[in-house]
This record gives C-alpha cells, sequence and structure tokens, in this order.
C-alpha cells in the first residue's frame, strides 16, 4: 500500500473523504493518497473506513479485460496478442488506413472465429442440460452478450471472443438457462450453478467487464 501525496497517472475512480483527501486506484491496482494530513494513524483509519470501495475497485481492475492499441493488438480469449500472431487478421489489416476500417475488420475477426469457436462448446453444454436450441445466432451486440427467447432462439455475441473461456462458457450456460427460466430468478441462478459451480463470482466478474 501506499501513502503518495502527489499526484500520479490513475483510473478513472476516485472518492473524496474529509479535510481535501483523496484515495484513488492506479491501473496496477496500488492503493494511494493524497492527503493534507500528516498522521499516518488517520489516514489507516480512512483507508478502512473506505474499505468496501476499495475492495470493490480492486475486483473491477482485476477482472477488467487488458487494453489494446487498435491496429497492433487485440484483445482476444482473455489476452491482448500482437496481430503478428494472427495472419489472417494482418494481412486483412494490411489494406486498413483509417480506424473505422481497423474496426470492421475486427469485427470480421470476432465473427469468424465465433463460428469456429462457439458451436461446439453450445452443443457440450445444451446436452449436459437436456436443451434443444431452436435456433442459435450469432450477431455484433453491442450492450449484451446474449440473449435468448420464448421459441427458443439463443443469440450470442460475437465480442464474446474477447473473453476468457472462463466467461464465454459462462454467458453460454447464463443463455440456454433462459430456456427454462426467462428471468433471473434464485430457481434460475441454481440451474447455471448445477453447471457451472463457480457461477456466483463469474456473474460478478462478467459485470465488470465490457466489451471494446
Amino acid at each position: 500500500m501506499i501513502f503518495d501525496p502527489h499526484h500520479s497517472s490513475f483510473i478513472h475512480c476516485h472518492v473524496a473523504t474529509n479535510r481535501n483527501t483523496y484515495i484513488s486506484l492506479t491501473k496496477e491496482g496500488e492503493v494511494k493518497v493524497r492527503t493534507p494530513l500528516k498522521d499516518e494513524q488517520r489516514i489507516r483509519r480512512l483507508l478502512i473506513e473506505k474499505s468496501d470501495w476499495i475492495n470493490a475497485k480492486l475486483v473491477m481492475i482485476r477482472n477488467a479485460p487488458p487494453t489494446h492499441t487498435l491496429g497492433q493488438t487485440i484483445c482476444f480469449r482473455g489476452e491482448i496478442v500482437p496481430i503478428e500472431q494472427l495472419p489472417p487478421l494482418q494481412k486483412s489489416l494490411e489494406k486498413s488506413r483509417k480506424a473505422i476500417d481497423i474496426k470492421k475488420y475486427y469485427n470480421r475477426f470476432y465473427h469468424n472465429e465465433s463460428l469456429l469457436t462457439l458451436p461446439s462448446r453450445i452443443r457440450y453444454y445444451a446436452q449436459k442440460m437436456g436443451l434443444s436450441p431452436s435456433e442459435i445466432r450469432y450477431k455484433n451486440l453491442r450492450r449484451r452478450w446474449g440473449s435468448c427467447d420464448s421459441n427458443g432462439v439463443v443469440t450470442f455475441n460475437v465480442m464474446m471472443m474477447q473473453l476468457s473461456y472462463r466467461h464465454i462458457d459462462y454467458i453460454i450456460v447464463h443463455e440456454l438457462a433462459h430456456m427454462r427460466h426467462m428471468n433471473h430468478s434464485k430457481v434460475f441462478h441454481d440451474l447455471v450453478r448445477t453447471i457451472l459451480e463457480d457461477e456466483k463470482q463469474l456473474r460478478k466478474e462478467l459485470k465488470t467487464i465490457r466489451m471494446h
């Protein structure tokens, strides 16, 4: 834990305490304090008072997907991967000069990878849960990782390919479970938990992740 009275590079989360004291977290998860207070014991007491907030932000930092540089790296399966390691994508990007074109090729890459990766995993969990979706769709969704309608049509966001396999599997099981329970009731979460024991932790982690 570092007590730093000077400004440094913070992530965009801070909380004001009393007497112009600010607690911030760096991208590396270091807790820093900017304060006119000289008494270290008082500073420690403030940190204890704000421990719930600090721990919540640490969870967000730990579970946030790594950032990437557009055109040079890509967020893929929970990791930052250099474009050079993905020859088909690299070849496509050689034609690109504008950010909008690069994003188009990224989206196409995610879509193609989802068609290669997701069907077998969906089939595995559907069989394990005794479910038969009427149709599986793959789309580029802006705000949701997936959906399931009352007709048994399950849709998955191709941006899932940015996530680790743990989170991909959670989304698959989550959406399939909606074929039994079209809600987020206790019985729904209990069903997901019969397949993925760490369902609660995965759900909590996924809430902190934002797609690129």
